[in-house]
């Protein structure tokens, strides 16, 4: 008897699921990088800006206001 080396056969069907190519947040058009957002986006996602699904949240305004305010000075320096 001789033993066969088989290797298990590929589904046929195929389970892989694109992932997105580009930013999760509305009407950006920009690559993603990580986790699903652009370099901008994944920032504002990492300050609250918007949550994981790309969704502002309903204080944007006053959350947009505090994260410009904070990073004023970072640009100038």
């Amino acid at each position: 008897m001789a033993k066969e080396n088989k290797a298990p056969a590929p589904a046929a069907g195929g389970n892989v699921v694109a992932m997105p190519t580009s930013c999760c947040v509305e009407k950006c058009t920009s690559k993603s990088t990580k986790m699903n957002f652009c370099a901008e986006h994944y920032t504002w996602f990492k300050e609250g800006l918007v949550n994981k699904k790309g969704q502002k949240p309903t204080d944007f305004d006053k959350k947009y206001q505090a994260y410009m305010m904070r990073n004023k000075g970072k640009k100038a320096a």
